[in-house]
C-alpha cells in the first residue's frame, strides 16, 4: 500500500515527482516536438556548406586559370603574343617548360603603346602577383571563336591591351581539375567525394567511385574556362540524409536515457519508500505482538503465584498443576527473549556460534522431552522418526535446538483441528535433514520464501489471529546459514507445512560474527 501524501516519506516521493518527473516529462515532450526541426536545419546546414565548398572550388579553379594565362603571357612576351600565331607562341611555352598544347589560342590585343605593354609584362622583378595587380576591370571587346579575355593596364592604371586566349580541353580536364582536386582541394582525411563531368555525363574526374544518384550536391559551373562542366559533391561515409538521421535518433536515445534514468531512480526512491514503511509497519507490529506474547505467560505466571501463595489451591495434584504450568509459560517467556536477545545480537554483528561435534539424534529428544508436556496437554500427537546411523556433525547445540524449538512453536500455533506433528531426522545426499511436518494452515507459494525475512507474517487472517514475534523463522535462517546449511520450506493453504534444517557433514560451517 502506497503511503499516504501526508505521510512525510509520502511526500518526499511527491516532491521528487512534481520537482524532478514532471518537468523531465514535459522537457522530454518539447525535445521530442523540437528534433525534427533540428533535423531539418541540420540538413540545410550541411547541404549550403556542401553548396559553398562546390561554389569556392570554381572560384579557385577560374583564378588558377587565369593565373596561368598571366604566366604563359609573361613568359612568351609582348611582341609574340601580338604576333598570335600557334607556331610562334608554342615554341615559346616550350622554351620556358610548359605545356606548349595548354592553349589552342593566346594572343595580345594591344589598345595603346606597345613599349607600356612590354614594360608590364617583361619589366624587371615582374612576376605574377605583378602581372595581376596591373589588370584593370575593363569591358574588353568581344571576341569571335569562344576566345576569353583578360585586361591588362600599367601601374598608371592606363589601358595597355587585352589577353585573348582559350585552353584546350584536354588540358583543362586533364591538368588543371585533376591537379586541382588531387592537391589543391580541402579536403582533410578525403571527407568528400567529388566528381567533375561533362554535359553529355561523361566523368572528367572521380576521387571515388559512385553510383549514380549517390550525389546529394550538384553545380553547373559557369565561369568561362569551365562553363558547362558539373560538380557533383556526397559524403563520404555517410550522407547527408544520414547524418541526420543519427542525430534525431542520438538525441531521441539520449532524452530516452535520461527519461528512463529518471524513472528507474524514481521507481527506486518509492521501492525504498515503501519498503521503509512496510518495515516500520512490521516493527510496530512487532511490538505489539512480543508485548502480547510477553503479557500472556506473565498474566498466568502471576494469577497461579499468587494462588499457591495464598494457599487456595484445594488439592496437592492441582498445586502440581499450577506448578507446571508456571514452568511451562516460564519456558515461553524464556525463548521469546532468547529470540529477541538472539536477534539482537545478529543486527548488531555480535551473535557467536560454538561449535562442537554432536550427536543430532540426542539434541532432537532433548528437545522434545522439554515441550511433549505442554504439546500433550494441548491435545497434540507426536511423530518421531529418528534414523540409527545419523553421524556426529560439528554444530552449536543450543542454536540448533533453539531453531527446532522455533519450527515446533510455530507448527503448535498454526495448527487448528488436526494437532499432528511429525519429527523426522535422517541422512540424505551428504546432509543431516531435520523435519517438522504439521497439518496446519499451511503457507501459499508466493509467500514461502518472505516468511524467512524478519518481522514478516503471510497475509492471511488465520496467521493474523495467531500472536507472534515475525523472528522465529528469521532465526532459524540465520542459525543455519551460520552452520553451512540451510532452512527449507514444502507447503499447500490448508494441508499443512514442512519445514526442513539441513546440516552438511562435511562443510565446514561459516563462523557467524
Amino acid at each position: 500500500m502506497v503511503s499516504a501524501p501526508q505521510d512525510p516519506k509520502g511526500r518526499l516521493i511527491l516532491i521528487f515527482v512534481g520537482a524532478v518527473l514532471i518537468p523531465s516529462v514535459a522537457l522530454s515532450v518539447v525535445s521530442f516536438h523540437s528534433i525534427p526541426r533540428q533535423a531539418e536545419a541540420m540538413k540545410m546546414r550541411l547541404l549550403k556548406q556542401a553548396e559553398r565548398m562546390l561554389y569556392y572550388a570554381e572560384e579557385d579553379l577560374e583564378r588558377r586559370a587565369r593565373a596561368r594565362v598571366l604566366e604563359a603571357a609573361r613568359v612568351v612576351g609582348a611582341e609574340r603574343l601580338l604576333d598570335g600565331r600557334p607556331q610562334v607562341v608554342r615554341p615559346a611555352l616550350r622554351e620556358a617548360g610548359l605545356p606548349e598544347d595548354a592553349f589552342e589560342a593566346l594572343r595580345l590585343e594591344a589598345w595603346s603603346q606597345v613599349s607600356k605593354l612590354s614594360a608590364a609584362l617583361s619589366g624587371e622583378g615582374r612576376d605574377v602577383e605583378t602581372l595581376r595587380e596591373a589588370m584593370g576591370a575593363l569591358e574588353p571587346p568581344a571576341s569571335a571563336d569562344g576566345e576569353q579575355s583578360l585586361p591588362l593596364a600599367t601601374p598608371d592604371s592606363k589601358v595597355a591591351g587585352v589577353l585573348r586566349y582559350r585552353y584546350a580541353c584536354s588540358y583543362v580536364h586533364n591538368r588543371l581539375v585533376q591537379e586541382y582536386f588531387e592537391k589543391d582541394f580541402p579536403n582533410p582525411d578525403q571527407a568528400f567525394v567529388i566528381r567533375v563531368g561533362e554535359p553529355d555525363g561523361r566523368v572528367v574526374y572521380e576521387n571515388a567511385p559512385t553510383r549514380e544518384g549517390a550525389f546529394e550536391v550538384t553545380r553547373v559551373m559557369t565561369s568561362p574556362t569551365f562553363r558547362g562542366l558539373k560538380l557533383f559533391l556526397r559524403y563520404r561515409d555517410r550522407s547527408i540524409h544520414e547524418e541526420v538521421r543519427r542525430l534525431e535518433i542520438t538525441k531521441m536515445g539520449t532524452i530516452l536515457f535520461i527519461d528512463l534514468m529518471l524513472g528507474a531512480g524514481l521507481l527506486l526512491v518509492y521501492s525504498n519508500m515503501r519498503r521503509e514503511i512496510q518495515l516500520a509497519k512490521l516493527k510496530s507490529d512487532f511490538v505489539a505482538n512480543v508485548s502480547h506474547e510477553l503479557k500472556t505467560p506473565l498474566a498466568l505466571i502471576r494469577l497461579f503465584a499468587e494462588t499457591l501463595e495464598l494457599g487456595r489451591v484445594p488439592t496437592q495434584d492441582k498445586a502440581k498443576e499450577y506448578y507446571r504450568v508456571i514452568n511451562k509459560e516460564s519456558q515461553r517467556l524464556t525463548q521469546l527473549i532468547n529470540n529477541v536477545l538472539d536477534f539482537s545480537r545478529i543486527e548488531a554483528g555480535r551473535k557467536e556460534y560454538r561449535f562442537e561435534r554432536a550427536d543430532i539424534a540426542a539434541i532432537v529428544r532433548e528437545v522434545l522431552e522439554a515441550y511433549q508436556y505442554p504439546m500433550e496437554q494441548q491435545g497434540f500427537t507426536l511423530e518421531l522418526r529418528v534414523a540409527d546411523d545419523l553421524p556426529a556433525v560439528e554444530v552449536d547445540k543450543e542454536a540448533l535446538g533453539q531453531a527446532i524449538v522455533n519450527l515446533l512453536n510455530n507448527a503448535i500455533k498454526y495448527s487448528r483441528d488436526q494437532k499432528h506433528i511429525t519429527i523426522e531426522a535422517h541422512q540424505e545426499d551428504g546432509h543431516v535433514r531435520i523435519s517438522v511436518t504439521d497439518r496446519g494452515i499451511g503457507i501459499a507459494k508466493g509467500e514461502q520464501r518472505k516468511i524467512f525475512e524478519k518481522f514478516y507474517r503471510a497475509e492471511d487472517s488465520l496467521v493474523h489471529e495467531t500472536k507472534g514475534s515475525g523472528l522465529g523463522l528469521a532465526l532459524v535462517r540465520h542459525i543455519m546459514e551460520a552452520h553451512g546449511g540451510e532452512a527449507e520450506v514444502e507447503s499447500s493453504p490448508g494441508k499443512g507445512s514442512t519445514f526442513t534444517l539441513m546440516l552438511p557433514l562435511e562443510k565446514a560451517p561459516a563462523t557467524a560474527g
